[in-house]
């Protein structure tokens, strides 16, 4: 075959998957098309019911499918933040556990690698939050055309649009969190006949993740401005009313619906930057817009048998047969520790750090009984199920997230029954939207109402099967005070007590783990936490190079350019 051939051939390849990746399903492997259930669009758009049953299906299955069900993601992303961690123990594992491991390496984004390899995860989530975009890119071009969906005499077609702009807003945003490019492709772009435009439109519309991020915060802006001129009717009904749209237990509002928006928008600006350096130069100002705005009622989804979430059986379960559990990271929980131990831990070699006991007063932690009694948000473990020693003891972690289970009065033993079928899980949060405030206005100068932020989380108590678990002293615009020789949270290396900076830090991975599995590590690399050689991005995975005929690259490893390096953020 000549080179003549052979180019021919690729452009023609390219031209077949980049249509079958731009219609509404995604390739895997190379040629390997995955989600063919997935309703094209023609059929799909063609009647009122099957268009709004594409667009009210985005977030569900397609979207959470792909960020909260997902193996690979809900293995990867929590442990590669300093949120959770895990050693992840089968031979099946292998890969994943391997890119864990400190310090970390460069990714293998190589092509052919197996659909159960840790590897594959970045590549499964690029395909999954692709598709959920192209579900919203098919549904707007619908309604960009005209389409009309009616409920009885009402027409609704403004839900749809709302609903569809906020999943777009959504997709985008976490495809620009992840990954150093993601595709944006509005609905009013078409889609070329001819193989070599199709190519050049597919390729110039993978832009680099700040242009990203600010094409999914517009649309959020455009999903609010729907919703603020159609009150009654851009509100959404709870799951046991409707398979579609949220599937939340209470009806979202249509004031719910807009601080949604407002509040996710501030979490896709502050979280979307890769370094302490590029987050301390965040327009605040806007951020702080945006969560003026936000949420005053957390969004919940009902979880059933049916609508399980793989990440919160991950990070909550205990059963010795399972190789996944997950525990929480010293990196997250250590600087609540008074003895020293946490400390000692990270500033010992990676071989010799062990896990250990947290002594504290924060009672999220632990509980009345001392260091080895659960808290309201943990639970202790004695035991190291689902941790495999050679594959480093310092992965282990004496403590559990259990807050779901804790919340939903599914305490028991913590074996197998976590709550993943069962009780609301919030997504977006009230306590979220007040943390990102927070940082808003500690960097825009305003540390007194920062510190008042911070306390309404922190000086919470908690009350479980009767028992309290009083919240800590309040922080102040110079930090956190000493009382009694004691203060929560103490800086990683040194133990001092902790500016307010570092506090912000601690209270907001601490309050809103569990929210989803991708939250965690972007915050974690913002406020410089991420082990050593960790991504501060993913590149475009290596079978979208190949298929692109774009070379090869990756990111992670020591000492290079989008490597991590721990050292937490402080304030000055």
């Amino acid at each position: 075959m000549s080179k003549a051939t052979r180019r021919a051939e690729r452009v023609r390849r390219f031209a077949l998957v980049a249509a079958l990746l731009l219609s509404g399903t995604a390739c895997k492997d190379f040629l390997q098309v995955d989600n063919l259930m997935m309703p094209d669009r023609e059929r799909a758009t063609s009647n009122p019911e099957d268009l709004e049953a594409l667009i009210g299906g985005i977030f569900y299955p397609t979207f959470y499918n792909a960020w909260n069900e997902g193996t690979h993601a809900t293995n990867l992303w929590p442990p590669a933040a300093s949120e959770q961690t895990a050693t992840l123990n089968s031979t099946g594992d292998f890969q994943f556990a391997f890119e864990l491991q400190e310090p970390r390496r460069a990714h293998d984004n190589t092509t052919d690698i197996s659909a159960g390899a840790g590897p594959h995860g970045p590549r499964n989530f690029w395909s999954g939050v692709g598709n959920a975009a192209t579900q919203a890119y098919n549904g707007l071009i619908a309604l960009n055309e005209g389409a009309v969906i009616m409920d009885g005499d009402v027409d609704v077609t403004d839900r749809a649009w709302a609903y569809a702009l906020f999943m777009r807003g959504w997709t985008w945003g976490y495809g620009g969190l992840v990954f150093d490019r993601f595709h944006i492709l509005p609905e009013t772009t078409p889609l070329p006949a001819d193989p070599a435009a199709l190519r050049d439109l597919t390729l110039s519309s993978l832009r680099p993740y700040p242009e990203v991020i600010e094409a999914a915060v517009a649309s959020l802006e455009e999903a609010i401005e729907v919703a603020q001129q159609n009150p009654s009717v851009v509100r959404f009904p709870t799951l046991s009313e409707s398979p579609l749209w949220f599937g939340t237990a209470t009806p979202v509002s249509n004031t719910q619906f807009i601080q949604m928006a407002n509040t996710l928008a501030a979490r896709l600006l502050v979280l979307s930057a890769r370094t302490p350096a590029e987050r301390a130069q965040l327009d605040w100002a806007r951020v702080r817009r945006f969560t003026q705005n936000g949420l005053t009622e957390d969004f919940e989804v009902q979880r059933t048998a049916q609508r399980t979430s793989l990440y919160l059986l991950r990070i909550q379960n205990n059963d010795p047969s399972y190789t996944s559990n997950q525990r929480l990271d010293y990196r997250m929980i250590g600087l609540a520790d008074q003895s020293g131990a946490y400390q000692n831990w990270i500033n010992s070699p990676i071989q010799d750090r062990t896990r250990f006991d947290i002594v504290t007063p924060d009672r999220r932690i632990t509980g009345p009984q001392g260091p080895t009694s659960g808290g309201a948000y943990t639970r202790y473990r004695v035991d190291n199920n689902g941790f495999a020693l050679d594959r480093g003891a310092y992965l282990f972690s004496a403590y559990q997230w259990a807050r779901h289970a804790k919340r939903n009065n599914l305490e028991g033993d913590g074996l197998v029954d976590t709550g993943a079928q069962s009780g609301v899980h919030p997504h977006i949060t009230v306590d979220e939207n007040n943390l990102l405030a927070a940082e808003a206005e500690y960097y825009l100068g305003n540390r007194a109402a920062a510190a008042e932020l911070v306390n309404i989380t922190r000086q919470r108590s908690h009350t479980i099967d009767g028992v309290e678990y009083p919240g800590l002293p309040p922080v102040t615009a110079a930090g956190v005070p000493m009382v009694d020789g004691q203060c929560v949270p103490r800086t990683d290396f040194t133990g001092e007590c902790g500016d307010l900076l570092t506090a912000i830090r601690y209270e907001r991975m601490l309050e809103l783990t569990g929210l989803d599995p991708i939250r965690g590590y972007a915050d974690s690399r913002g406020f410089g936490i991420l082990a050593d050689g960790s991504l501060l991005q993913w590149p475009v995975p290596g079978n979208v190079l190949e298929l692109y005929d774009v070379e090869y690259y990756t990111y992670g490893g020591v000492g290079t350019e989008f490597g991590a390096a721990f050292a937490p953020v402080t304030g000055p």
